[in-house]
């Protein structure tokens, strides 16, 4: 649908968001209008930010957040590291043994060159990049009433083109900044004695991430990247494989953030820059579709903000209480597939 300029809905509500944001003065360089200020886009629920990044020349954003990564806020971002201290944040490939939603399993094949006259070897490996620890890109969830993703992708645009895609985090250099780790499972344990069971639909509501925060002693800043421990990874860890089955494969239960319109609000306050867990999805899964809340249509489709699942955050948590501090420097390289739906994160906590 057109205004009487031949203007879609959607252009026309990114023009007033832009022509909003511009009035807005102060620090940080990046503005952003209250959630209930932000103009409305036809078929999206209130709370949409499509064309705040779009560039003036008109070209469409596909990034979301990662824009709040600057040079200014990776050079701060930098001053984390000290003790040069590092952790990978990524399961083995192979550690799910039995993948949720029917995705098939990790396989490697070891090739011989020797028939080549070599003494040599290369391997050929099979991954569905949603199986293990991943990013979610920009075109992995779809608003499910109106089948669009980021910044007004249609679904059968998706399924033809690399729009979107997780190509273009790599060819802005990957994703470096301030980490986070809202370690949840501490504060829970500490307070409460035994935690839930990870592979139960907990929800983690907003209130107890701020109180974790506040345990800790971290304020949030604007395009931090936020982990939250949930205990889901250490629970895979000790479980035998017929328990890891029952509550991975024949279960599309996990533990997560809540998911109502507090979690919504809170999510976008802070203006994260990406988001991630040790959990299946972040947020508790299933999703309750039929309320509007479900966070994957929120930070992937509203904002444009990418989700981590499953990142292994175990010898994270035990470095962060070492060192009682729960901020450290991040990098993430994903795999540079054009169009990619997902990938391994490459992520590494730098103290």
């Amino acid at each position: 649908m057109t205004d009487a300029k031949g203007k879609s809905k959607i252009e026309v509500a990114q023009g007033r968001l832009s022509s909003l944001v511009s009035t807005i003065t102060g620090a940080p360089s990046q503005q952003f209008p209250h959630f209930d200020a932000l103009p409305k886009v036809e078929g999206q629920p209130q709370g949409c930010i499509w064309g705040l990044f779009d560039k003036t020349d008109g070209k469409r954003d596909e990034i979301g957040t990662l824009n709040l990564l600057t040079s200014d806020v990776v050079r701060q971002a930098s001053k984390e590291i000290s003790t040069g201290e590092h952790i990978q944040l990524d399961w083995s490939l192979d550690n799910v043994q039995f993948p949720g939603f029917g995705r098939k399993e990790f396989d490697q094949k070891v090739v011989d060159l020797a028939p080549l006259g070599f003494k040599a070897l290369d391997d050929e490996i099979y991954i569905n990049t949603q199986s293990g620890s991943q990013w979610d890109s920009l075109k992995h969830f779809a608003h499910q009433p109106s089948g669009m993703y980021y910044n007004g992708l249609s679904h059968e645009e998706a399924t033809k083109s690399i729009t979107n895609g997780i190509h273009n985090w790599c060819e802005r250099g990957g994703i470096v900044g301030r980490g986070i780790l809202v370690d949840w499972l501490r504060w829970y344990e500490h307070k409460h004695g035994n935690p839930p069971s990870p592979v139960s639909r907990h929800e983690i509501p907003a209130t107890e991430l701020e109180e974790t925060l506040r345990y800790q002693g971290v304020t949030p800043r604007q395009g931090d990247i936020m982990l939250v421990r949930s205990g889901y990874v250490r629970w895979h860890n000790f479980a035998s494989p017929e328990e890891r089955k029952k509550g991975t494969q024949e279960n599309s239960v996990a533990i997560g953030v809540q998911n109502n319109e507090a979690s919504v609000r809170w999510l976008y306050d802070h203006h994260f820059a990406a988001v991630g867990g040790d959990t299946v999805a972040f947020e508790a899964w299933p999703p309750p579709l039929e309320t509007g809340w479900c966070l994957h249509e929120w930070l992937l489709v509203q904002w444009g903000t990418p989700i981590g699942e499953m990142w292994d955050l175990e010898k994270l948590s035990v470095a962060c209480e070492k060192n009682n501090r729960w901020t450290f420097f991040l990098t993430s390289a994903p795999l540079h597939v054009k169009g990619g739906v997902g990938s391994p994160p490459g992520a590494i906590a730098i103290f």
